[in-house]
């Protein structure tokens, strides 16, 4: 009982981020795409001071130096938001180094996880209990407008968009299903009912699609430890039936999965093709290789494409296209591939599926300054869970970041 009563040291840091890291829209007062946390980044900034990271600024600008000069010798057309936009990606630069700093130091990442796990299965509960009260939009979201077809409410809480709800849970779905392929306790079976209930809830078709793909690939990686005992297996068969029970009956998930099949959602083709056909549009505009610049994109006249996603792009690898050109997607593909085999992410099952839910993420949603996917990059990279190594004689040394 002391032990499920005993608070970990960083659960405030974390629940701060998972329910207060919302990235602001118009009626909150805030631009889009900028943070609550990165609001704090100037703090966060003093604090990386002291424990002596003394060099951020300076590394962030030798990171963007080449895309800064190259966009300057092409002219920028807008000079105050290129200066905003680079603002902001330091915030977003300081913030992601702040939290990657405090979970590196971080000990018993499993039990944080639990912890956060409960605290999100509890404000759910209270999600569904306010739902038919006028508390409903605090917590839920009517995305007809978006997707359309009929009215339909997707659980949020305080998150952006659903989408965006399901990106933070990525984590905590994946552990809490390895946990329980790799040890078939009634405890950890709990655990993952708590959080697959809220991961449901919110709908998200994407975020359904890449967590399913992400365990398959730790599966078909490391099958002989996770699958290893009968009762594994027995526990996978239930899984995949309930998972086939889900798609095959009519419910709200298995509709939205027809919707999508048929071609008529618009938030998953706004998130991909025609994301994509407008970050080629707006980087041709000045230069394929470079791309329009930092915030130059809301300048570039694209409309004529009739996608309405003017000014915004609500894809990573598109976004990056559009503002920095093919070079900045090519050096991102190559980073990725190196740092894989550097840190050896495939001799962690749970490793394993954090990047490839960030690689699939990347190409199917968010944007540059996304917080949430920098953090599930580290997740990937970082040596966490040891418990999950598929070959427990191996060992990876990471230096901090």
């Amino acid at each position: 009982m002391a032990g499920f009563l005993w608070v970990h040291i960083y659960l405030p840091f974390a629940a701060f981020y998972f329910f207060l890291n919302h990235a602001g829209v118009d009626n909150l007062g805030l631009p889009i795409g900028i943070f609550y946390t990165s609001l704090l980044s100037p703090l966060f900034y003093i604090w990386l001071y002291l424990e002596g990271r003394r060099w951020l600024t300076t590394n962030l600008l030798l990171i963007l130096s080449p895309f800064i000069l190259a966009h300057a010798a092409m002219g920028i057309e807008n000079p105050v938001e290129y200066l905003r936009t680079l603002a902001h990606w330091w915030a977003v630069y300081v913030t992601v180094y702040a939290f990657c700093w405090a979970l590196s130091k971080c000990r018993s990442l499993d039990r944080l996880f639990d912890q956060l796990i409960l605290l999100n299965f509890c404000a759910a509960v209270l999600g569904v209990i306010l739902r038919p009260t006028p508390l409903q939009a605090l917590f839920w979201m009517n995305t007809q407008p978006i997707i359309g077809g009929p009215d339909v409410l997707r659980l949020n809480l305080l998150s952006t968009e659903p989408s965006a709800y399901a990106e933070l849970m990525f984590p905590l779905i994946i552990f809490a299903t390895l946990r329980l392929l790799h040890e078939t306790k009634r405890r950890n079976g709990t655990y993952f009912m708590m959080i697959a209930f809220p991961f449901l809830l919110c709908q998200s078709f994407g975020g359904i699609s890449i967590g399913l793909a992400a365990i398959g690939v730790s599966l078909m990686v490391g099958y002989r430890q996770l699958l290893s005992s009968r009762k594994s297996r027995i526990r996978f068969f239930c899984l995949a039936i309930a998972t086939g029970a889900l798609l095959l009956t009519p419910n709200p998930i298995s509709q939205r999965v027809l919707q999508v099949a048929a071609g008529n959602d618009g938030s998953t083709q706004g998130r991909t093709i025609l994301a994509y056909v407008s970050g080629y549009t707006v980087a041709s505009s000045k230069s394929l290789w470079w791309g329009v610049g930092l915030g130059q994109s809301k300048y570039i006249d694209f409309s004529y494409l009739g996608f309405g996603l003017e000014g915004h792009i609500p894809n990573f690898i598109a976004g990056f296209l559009a503002e920095f050109g093919l070079i900045s997607v090519a050096v991102v593909l190559v980073v990725e591939c190196y740092l894989f085999y550097r840190t050896k992410v495939h001799l962690n099952s749970f490793r394993l599926a954090m990047f490839a839910v960030a690689f699939l993420q990347q190409f199917t949603g968010s944007y540059g300054t996304d917080i949430q996917i920098y953090l599930i990059w580290f997740l990937a990279f970082y040596p966490f869970l040891p418990e999950f190594d598929l070959n427990q004689g191996l060992r990876v040394e990471v230096s901090r970041p």
